[in-house]
């Protein structure tokens, strides 16, 4: 009897929560991931209010881009765009399309910047196979060699693997599992294993990934269906009222 009550709490659960939406693409200049967003893919929103806020205190420490750092800040982008054209000043000017969406264009500049730091914004850049993508890979990946000890180097040469053909995700799993040893207290390289894996693999992913921050909703919302499709509809249950915990947590 209480077997059947939990099936129905957890299958009643999942009908009100629903499919978590995806996080929006394109031009999202923000410093703070929205309520919306932490819906599922949660890591994914603040990876994108990180990237922006790393790539800003960047550019706070360049000489010479204060005031169009003073102009993204105000969220004029088209102004600081045309401040950092004209001065040629190619970490500025990467920055800013990065914040406008225009991935392509951003893309292009960055790869001429040599500096580690640009490694976040070329890996969530890269995209499919184009014209200028080939040598963005081919940059990361140099990169990533260069420094076999740096978590970040490592997974974001995964992130850029991953949004090429599906050939590449073994060898982005291996370099997933590389930057997860490295980064000890990191999350992000956890939940991509969790996401590209099934069964007890991808719940092995999560968990670690919870381990270290119990504020993941989209942890929790997967851990919920494996656990159910698994049979284990007490730990279903489980992390299914965690997800809505977290949820209601962000939008208070």
């Amino acid at each position: 009897m209480r077997l059947a009550l939990l099936l129905a709490c957890t299958g009643l659960l999942f009908g009100q929560i629903g499919t978590p939406p995806e996080f929006q693409e394109g031009a999202v200049f923000q410093t703070k991931p929205t309520a919306g967003a932490l819906d599922g893919t949660s890591h994914v929103a603040a990876d994108r209010a990180q990237l922006n806020e790393t790539l800003l205190n960047l550019l706070r420490g360049v000489a010479g881009a204060g005031e169009g750092v003073k102009l993204i800040e105000r969220r004029m982008l088209r102004a600081a765009e045309e401040l950092y054209r004209r001065d040629r000043m190619a970490l500025g000017l990467g920055a800013t399309l990065f914040f406008l969406g225009e991935t392509d264009a951003s893309a292009e500049v960055l790869c001429q910047v040599r500096d580690p730091a640009v490694l976040p914004f070329l890996g969530e850049t890269v995209g499919a196979a184009s014209g200028w993508a080939e040598r963005m890979l081919t940059k990361i990946k140099g990169m990533a060699e260069q420094a076999p000890d740096n978590g970040d180097a490592q997974y974001y040469w995964a992130r850029a693997l991953l949004q090429q053909t599906p050939e590449r995700v073994p060898e982005a799993i291996m370099l997933l599992e590389r930057a997860a040893k490295l980064d000890q207290k990191g999350t992000r390289a956890w939940l991509e294993l969790g996401r590209l894996s099934s069964g007890k693999a991808a719940i092995m992913a999560f968990e670690s990934a919870l381990e270290r921050d119990q504020n993941l909703a989209m942890a929790h919302y997967r851990l919920a269906g494996l656990y159910r499709a698994a049979g284990d509809f007490a730990k279903s249950g489980e992390h299914l009222r965690k997800y809505q915990q977290v949820r209601s947590k962000v939008t208070d």
